[in-house]
């Protein structure tokens, strides 16, 4: 069992999280979600005790705790083998649990996937027979066959799970519990069910508590406005009854009032006013690759690819890490050379380009900079402000370099850039990689209704169902299916 009490955690004086209490047992399957920065991650360190907390408690009775963190600290010369550091048969048998029975025990790290990586730090992890799994983002870097191998993993597990995830289909089929730290109430609330029950409470809790606020508020005006007048009367009446009344007035706001005021419940702070502008005439060629062939690093990636996209189509291009993906992206958007076959752009096509590893961004420039050298910027240079507020980038963040910022904010800087272009195709390649799930949401509400067409690459599920892919464009073996 773990008991957390009364956890607090304060950065520079400012509250990070206060008031944490809970309590996880045998089988428990728990979400932990907040928006980025919330201190989610330091939650779980102090916990493990990796970092300290202001105040508070913790007890940890009877649990051996397993921790997988967001970055997996492998050296450059790492092995399977050396990274395990097991008996033959112990090793085996953790490779087999987490599905890479069939790697090589002399494999060099380099050479596995970021999904692969991510399921050897869990092998490593079960070598040590934990009763309690802790799990920061361990859906980085999983294809969709990682995912659904990761959801049962978790299933299966006969002990705790806490899980940091901004992945929502995870959260619906993993886990009972969320645990949500809400930076905007400086609350700490738990909700029972997946991702959509406790979207649903939140919603309900939100309204409850807004309508609790003004009929307080309502209430607090009348008893006011009440002692305010009997106030001037006595000043110009003097009656020791009025005292008397005034004396009981001010103790009954002060219980039922003051002493239990509620606070203004505030939403979560999001992405404001984004529209994807742009559209795509009806059956308007917008892209056509014929027996496009592309070789890396001495591999041929890219062997055989036919693709065709006309007016608004939305096509969801998929196949597992390393199968080709990202290149043709690239190659579509013009970052990268084909080396044989035809890529032809409609006419007149104009194409916004989100790059998964955002190669598009000058780390050189400040915000401000890096925003107004957009091409094709719809927006006048005198609304630059405005925009990027809308973006959460306000005061001095406008002049921090782009290479200071984290991924998140550098996601929306991306999509701050593409909102004031008018574009006729979106090429997007994991687009909601590290934002967290408000920021996804107002994100997948301005592609529903985006006009143009969009190619994407996503392994978020929830994301690819709400956008509504009219097709799936799977790679295999370098070809199309």
């Amino acid at each position: 069992m773990i008991i957390v009490k009364k956890l607090a955690k304060s950065v520079l004086g400012d509250p990070l999280f206060e008031g944490v209490s809970f309590a996880l047992h045998k089988g428990d399957k728990v979400g932990l979600v907040g928006p980025n920065g919330c201190g989610k991650s330091t939650l779980m360190k102090i916990i493990l005790g990796l970092a300290e907390g202001d105040s508070g408690d913790i007890r940890i009775e009877g649990e051996r705790i397993g921790y997988l963190a967001q970055e997996h600290p492998f050296k450059p010369e790492d092995s399977v083998q050396s990274v395990l550091a097991a008996r033959e048969p112990d090793a085996k048998d953790a490779l087999k649990k987490v599905g890479l029975d069939k790697v090589a025990s002399d494999m060099p790290v380099q050479k596995l996937s970021g999904g692969q990586r991510t399921r050897l730090a869990l092998a490593k992890i079960l070598l040590s027979s934990p009763s309690a799994l802790f799990l920061d983002e361990p859906t980085n870097h999983l294809d969709v066959q990682g995912l659904a191998w990761l959801e049962k993993f978790i299933e299966e597990f006969k002990g705790i799970v806490l899980v940091i995830s901004h992945d929502r289909k995870l959260l619906d089929n993993s886990v009972h519990n969320i645990f949500e730290i809400d930076p905007m109430n400086h609350s700490f609330v738990e909700y029972q069910g997946g991702y959509s029950e406790y979207r649903i409470q939140k919603e309900k809790s939100f309204e409850r508590q807004e309508d609790s606020y003004w009929r307080q508020q309502k209430e607090k005006k009348r008893l006011e406005l009440w002692l305010a007048l009997k106030r001037q009367e006595a000043r110009v009446h003097p009656d020791p009854s009025k005292g008397k009344q005034i004396r009981a007035m001010e103790k009954r706001l002060e219980r039922e009032i003051y002493s239990q005021e509620i606070a203004k419940p505030r939403a979560d702070r999001k992405i404001r006013g984004m529209e994807l502008s742009g559209e795509a005439d009806h059956a308007k060629l917008i892209v056509r690759c014929r027996e496009v062939a592309k070789t890396l690093g001495g591999r041929l990636v890219l062997r055989n690819i036919s693709l065709e996209i006309r007016g608004e189509e939305r096509v969801l291009l998929s196949g597992q890490n390393g199968s080709g993906k990202t290149t043709l992206l690239r190659i579509i958007s013009g970052e990268l050379p084909q080396d044989k076959g035809e890529v032809k752009i409609g006419k007149k096509v104009r194409i916004g380009y989100f790059a998964q590893e955002h190669e598009g961004l000058d780390l050189a420039k400040t915000v401000k900079d890096e925003f107004l050298s957009t091409e094709r910027m719809k927006a006048s240079e005198r609304d630059w402000r405005a925009i990027l507020g809308a973006f959460h980038f306000r005061g001095e963040d406008v002049f921090k370099k782009v290479s200071d910022l984290s991924s998140g904010e550098r996601v929306r800087l991306i999509f701050a850039k593409l909102t004031n272009q008018e574009n006729e195709l979106l090429i997007l390649d994991e687009p909601t990689n590290h934002l967290d799930i408000a920021s996804r949401e107002i994100i997948e509400d301005a592609l529903v209704e985006y006009k143009g067409a969009i190619l994407a690459v996503s392994h978020d599920r929830y994301f690819v169902d709400r956008i509504g892919f009219e097709r799936v464009v799977r790679i295999e073996n370098g070809v199309v299916h």
